[in-house]
């Protein structure tokens, strides 16, 4: 349930609202999706069961003549109508609905799901004196940006409460800043509400581009700063340093870039050079993971990595070669040396008589003989170990292919390992207008891995009316779908 803040905000955006609700511009959007998927089932069942989602976002906006916007926006509704009173178990957000677990309706928004006011706050752009700059104040939930070591918009947004204040000039000098509270957990039975406060600045001095940020959070101080500039013509200097006070851990990362080597003429590289300590962890840290579950951010990607790298780029007859190369030590969650990793690569692009040519070799070399835990990837989840040697070779071939009226896009990719098993996959795919159907797509893929075979294949189409039709089979390829053929049909309005 919200915390009571939430609705201590929510009647403050009315009564401040209040004055201009004569000539009110209010919205209200959000989206609303309806999903019924026929798949294989047990035979008690007769073979074919039917599944269901409805999604509901609503949000309201009201703006006046004084610059004030006042924001409610509420929790996506979810229920999975064919799973009775519990929850559908493959979707922890979901709530069960119906005595017998048959029907869309009725549904239960409460005890099973209330109605939750997700985030509300009140916003204005303007000045605070007669005559004074524009600035942006913010009341009730906040959106922080400041950096994505200490604190990132997806960790912070809706879950800070209080002021922020954006935009204040002085000189070539912009700052904005903060000061609000959060309850956060501590422990699997605790939580604790935390003061938060934190400052941002950034500058562009002489061409040389500043920035700064510092935050606060109960007692545990978290710093960041970056700064970009060009010595001299055709060479770019990044830098970023960030500082974990609660775990006393630092992050440096630079990079410089040569758009072209004088002795090398059309030749460029970038180097680089890291240090990660593997307890660097602020709270509101970006922790961003890919569809799959797999880290996305700088820290994660970076987590123990103490190392160099470097990147060389340039074209010869029209096949683009880039060459890479990366060492780095690596520590484990306790600050331990684990091992080191070198790794040389080559890869070149181009394309020859309209087919699509990509082609890759890399070998790494590694010391990191043992598992080995670091930030979240702890007990089953701990980083494998590395194998003493692998070399990994890969080629894509891509090509359209002309069928009457419609292009086929093919690819192929082979993926050979000098300790796994080798892996081939292909796949087609098309669009084309029939009678009394436009836009129908089909695509198949077949990978081939270890002497077995998993494959897909997919036909989608949307009608007129706004309804899309997905029928596809599946076979070990994809989680996403279940195996076996599927037919799904749904709709989706958003307002």
């Amino acid at each position: 349930m919200r915390k009571p803040v939430a609705a201590l905000a929510a009647i403050m955006a009315i009564a401040l609202a209040a004055p201009v609700w004569a000539a009110p511009a209010i919205n209200l959007g959000g989206s609303l999706e309806t999903t019924f998927q026929v798949v294989p089932a047990d035979p008690i069942s007769t073979g074919i069961t039917a599944t269901s989602d409805l999604r509901l976002n609503l949000s309201m906006e009201m703006a006046g003549g004084q610059q004030i916007r006042a924001f409610v926006g509420f929790a996506p509704i979810k229920y999975a109508p064919f799973f009775g009173n519990t929850a559908n178990p493959e979707d922890p957000g979901s709530v069960g609905m119906g005595e017998n677990g048959r029907e869309l309706t009725p549904v239960k928004i409460t005890p099973a799901g209330e109605l939750t006011i997700d985030k509300v706050y009140l916003e204005t752009t303007g000045p605070f004196l007669t005559g004074g700059q524009d600035v942006t104040t913010r009341f009730g939930d906040l959106a922080i940006d400041y950096s994505p070591y200490i604190a990132h918009l997806s960790e912070t947004d809706g879950v800070i409460e209080g002021a922020q204040v954006n935009g204040v000039h002085f000189g070539p000098v912009e700052l904005g800043g903060f000061y609000g509270w959060a309850t956060r957990k501590v422990s699997a039975e605790e939580s604790k509400r935390f003061t938060d406060r934190g400052i941002f600045a950034k500058a562009n001095i002489q061409g040389i581009g500043l920035e700064g940020a510092a935050l606060k959070t109960g007692d545990r101080i978290a710093l960041a700063g970056a700064a970009q500039f060009a010595p001299v013509p055709g060479i770019d200097v990044t830098g970023a340093a960030a500082w974990d006070g609660a775990n006393e851990a630092s992050v440096v990362k630079a990079e410089t870039g040569i758009g072209e080597i004088p002795m090398l003429p059309g030749v460029s590289a970038v180097l680089g050079f890291r240090n990660f300590d593997p307890k660097f962890n602020p709270i509101y840290r970006d922790d961003s993971k890919d569809d799959d579950g797999n880290d996305i951010n700088v820290v994660d990607l970076n987590a123990g990595k103490r190392g160099a790298s470097g990147e060389v780029a340039t074209i010869i007859s029209g096949v683009n070669l880039v060459g890479t190369a990366d060492w780095h030590e690596q520590r484990d969650a306790n600050r331990a040396l684990v091992g080191e990793r070198t790794t040389v690569g080559a890869k070149a692009t181009t394309e020859y008589a309209g087919l699509g040519i990509e082609a890759g070799v890399k070998t790494m070399w590694s010391t990191v003989d043992r598992p080995y835990e670091i930030l979240d990837n702890t007990g089953e989840n701990a980083v494998k170990a590395d194998n003493p040697k692998e070399t990994t070779v890969t080629l894509g071939l891509g090509y359209d292919i002309p069928v009457g009226p419609a292009v086929v896009d093919t690819q192929y990719d082979l993926t050979m390992s000098s300790i796994r098993p080798t892996e081939h996959e292909v796949s087609a795919s098309t669009t084309f207008d029939a009678p009394m159907l436009s836009g129908v797509g089909l695509s198949g893929n077949l990978k081939w891995a270890e002497g077995k075979a998993a494959y897909m294949g997919k036909a989608e189409y949307t009608a007129p009316n706004g309804i899309e039709f997905i029928a596809s089979y599946n076979r070990d390829y994809t989680t996403k779908r279940a195996d076996g053929f599927s037919l799904t049909a749904g709709m989706k309005v958003e307002f």
